[in-house]
């Protein structure tokens, strides 16, 4: 096959992940997707960096069987403390979602917030990424472990979550209006976010990832050269009750043939 034909694989720890794969679809319509929720294994905030970093292997080992052209970790966790073993370990290019959110975030004047999980912000991963290239930058991060809840619960606008988000947000200073969603569940609360935090430019990880792949796509792996829109392949390690409809929710269209694989 054409290498500019391979599709692009998919990873993350569960369904949350298929935001950034509707930032992908959005943006580049045509290209191929593979995706793969470890779904029998999420969270992996909970997880130590040596756990996670392995499971991002086995994920990468998984999706080299469809010969991506490149490979993109949908999830903060598993981009802070996985990446590096990965692209070490793949044969292709592995993209993860920091490094694009902290280029976005450092390109915007003042202190810079992050809300993600407590492995995400412990990592100080965005940090790092940011203060390479704003060596002087104020940032401030903060674990905001119940929007994954309200997120999968489909609360996403309701006084509960305005309230929840409030609670969190109320945290961080009021100078900084700039804000990183460092966790990919969390663009599903943005009509709260926004009511609690209004004149805040916020970035979408999915977003700033998909312009990403876009730039990798103009380079040398080059776009699918079908013209008809690209197929979506959903594998999950496990295929909870609820899966389909959060998994709908985040991606924003009919889920269909999951395929089940083991780890």
């Amino acid at each position: 096959m054409n290498r500019a034909d391979r599709p692009i694989g998919v990873f993350d720890s569960g369904v949350g992940g298929l935001t950034v794969v509707r930032a992908l679809r959005r943006l580049l319509p045509g290209e191929s997707i593979v995706y793969l929720g470890d779904t029998a294994r999420v969270p992996y905030g909970s997880k130590s960096p040596e756990t996670v970093a392995k499971y991002a292997i086995q994920a990468g080992e998984i999706l080299q069987r469809f010969d991506p052209k490149l490979l993109v970790i949908a999830c903060n966790t598993a981009s802070a403390l996985g990446l590096g073993a990965l692209q070490v370990a793949s044969p292709c290019p592995v993209l993860g979602v920091i490094e694009p959110g902290a280029e976005a975030a450092a390109k915007v004047s003042g202190p810079i917030g992050v809300i993600g999980t407590l492995a995400t912000v412990q990592s100080g991963a965005y940090d790092t990424a940011i203060r390479r290239r704003r060596p002087d930058a104020v940032i401030h991060s903060l674990a905001c472990p119940l929007l994954v809840s309200l997120a999968e619960e489909g609360w996403l606008d309701d006084p509960i979550t305005d309230s929840v988000c409030r609670r969190y947000l109320n945290q961080l200073p009021f100078e900084v209006k700039t804000l990183i969603l460092g966790c990919t569940h969390y663009p599903l609360l943005l009509p709260s976010l926004m009511r609690v935090r209004p004149d805040t430019t916020w970035i979408d990880s999915g977003e700033v990832t998909a312009r990403s792949v876009d730039r990798l796509l103009q380079g040398s792996l080059g776009f699918r050269t079908a013209s008809a829109r690209g197929p979506l392949k959903i594998l999950l390690t496990d295929a909870g009750s609820r899966l389909k409809e959060i998994g709908e929710r985040c991606l924003g269209e009919t889920l269909e043939g999951v395929e089940l694989v083991g780890m």
